[in-house]
């Protein structure tokens, strides 16, 4: 893997942040992790990636071209793969999401969507990543599932589903107020599509 300075492969993210909960698993259980890291590792490196700045992607020859963030948006926080990209792979393209018709697109239809950045790397700078990773292990321990600030962000944005019909993650977060930290926001996110599977749903990339 060949990047700029100052930038970290989003591949390389997943694979640290793996790792390190790996290791705090291995002191003690981790909560919401009963079966298994996936979920907490998708949260975990969505979080880093919304904590950025800005994000790029590796051109052939290294050179880091600015990209739009909206291919880090997290579709389910609980999956590792938005419609863009598979967090594990880190290309753009590379997702595994399948739409509401359990289909995946095409490489034409990829190619058509991304033009020459299809299979490019993406990146993200490395002092974001590095300041992030510094609260994983605070944020892991201190999470609890049974929190009812967690658990009343879950209960509001289900009432907003039922009474608004229409609820992005930007309109959830606005009325939730910033009080609530952006991973409590995820957990909250990802409890409430257990009760309406429509916020979790293949077609909510777009924040819909």
């Amino acid at each position: 893997m060949f990047f700029e300075e100052g930038w970290v492969p989003l591949s390389e993210v997943t694979a640290e942040v793996f790792r390190r909960l790996q290791e705090i698993a291995a002191e003690g259980p981790v909560a919401g992790a009963e079966k298994g890291l996936g979920g907490i590792l998708a949260i975990s490196v969505w979080d880093i990636c919304d904590a950025c700045t800005k994000i790029g992607a590796t051109g052939p020859d290294g050179t880091v071209v600015p990209a739009s963030k909206d291919l880090l948006s997290w579709a389910d926080p609980r999956n590792l793969s938005n419609e863009h990209v598979d967090l594990t792979v880190g290309s753009i393209g590379s997702s595994t999401l399948k739409d509401d018709t359990g289909a995946a697109p095409s490489m034409g239809a990829l190619a058509l969507r991304y033009g020459p950045f299809l299979n490019l790397p993406l990146v993200i700078p490395i002092n974001n990543y590095q300041s992030s990773l510094t609260f994983l292990e605070e944020e892991v321990k201190g999470h609890d599932a049974r929190d009812p600030e967690l658990l009343r962000a879950a209960q509001a944005i289900i009432g907003m589903v039922d009474g608004d019909g229409l609820t992005t993650r930007e309109i959830a977060r606005k009325k939730l107020g910033s009080g609530l930290s952006r991973r409590k926001f995820k957990f909250a996110w990802s409890l409430a599509s257990h009760h309406r599977p429509a916020l979790a749903a293949a077609n909510r990339w777009a924040g819909l």
